[in-house]
């Protein structure tokens, strides 16, 4: 009973249960579907890419883990969080496609090359990102406004922003090397690739760097942290 505790205990076990207790429920459909039990786990190869229900989980589901990612640190920062963030990754997009098909995108949807290099738009979508972590962030951090109230004004405010951007324009980038990111890098899906590289770097920031430790330490105790010398703010 006492490993039993430890076990239950670790940060961990909760959201790995889950996972497997949701793994089984899919085992137990395909037996009652008269499949095997293996059905839901395998990977099959396609024209030399990669399919199957996992692939394809993975692969849908990379967007919702990178904002999930951040979300983890503003909950480490804060304890309080960010409602704003599918409305804020809306804004980037529509701020990254807006520079590379062209500014302003007056009469057009649909680009068929690059207005502007592609490093020039993700680099604008990042930055708009920082601006808008930066703003959420200034009405917790300086105004002391509770974090869902805060993120609330970009929540409903971004995605608007992000049509004004782009002229209430749907902008269709046709170009190959932009549709890389929703493609294939040999037979694995790009957004498998950087949602585990995001992972792998913040998992890194947070355990080896000093800004991970001030992350959790912000977040145990925000005035314990002051006083032993972290800018909490």
């Amino acid at each position: 009973m006492t490993k039993l505790k430890k076990l239950t205990q670790k940060r961990l076990f909760l959201p790995v249960f889950c996972m497997l207790l949701v793994l089984c429920v899919n085992i137990i459909y395909d037996l009652s579907q008269g499949n095997e039990f293996y059905n839901f786990f395998k990977i099959t190869m396609t024209n030399g890419l990669l399919g199957g229900r996992i692939i394809n989980i993975l692969n849908r589901g990379s967007e919702v883990a990178i904002l999930a990612i951040g979300m983890t640190l503003v909950v480490s920062a804060s304890a309080g969080t960010d409602i704003s963030v599918g409305s804020v990754m809306s804004l980037c997009a529509s701020f990254c496609c807006m520079l590379v098909a062209g500014f302003g995108v007056s009469s057009v949807s649909s680009a068929d090359e690059f207005a502007m290099p592609l490093v020039v738009g993700l680099i604008g979508a990042l930055l708009m990102g920082c601006l808008c972590g930066a703003f959420n962030g200034a009405l917790v951090a300086y105004l002391n406004i509770q974090p869902m109230v805060a993120t609330l004004i970009l929540w409903s405010a971004a995605r608007a922003i992000g049509l004004l951007l782009c002229n209430n324009l749907i902008v269709y980038i046709r170009v190959p090397e932009f549709g890389v990111f929703g493609g294939y890098v040999g037979p694995v899906p790009t957004p498998i690739i950087i949602a585990a590289v995001c992972v792998a770097v913040t998992s890194v920031v947070l355990k080896k760097t000093a800004m991970g430790m001030y992350i959790q330490a912000v977040g145990i105790n925000k005035k314990a942290s002051r006083i032993a010398g972290l800018n909490s703010k």
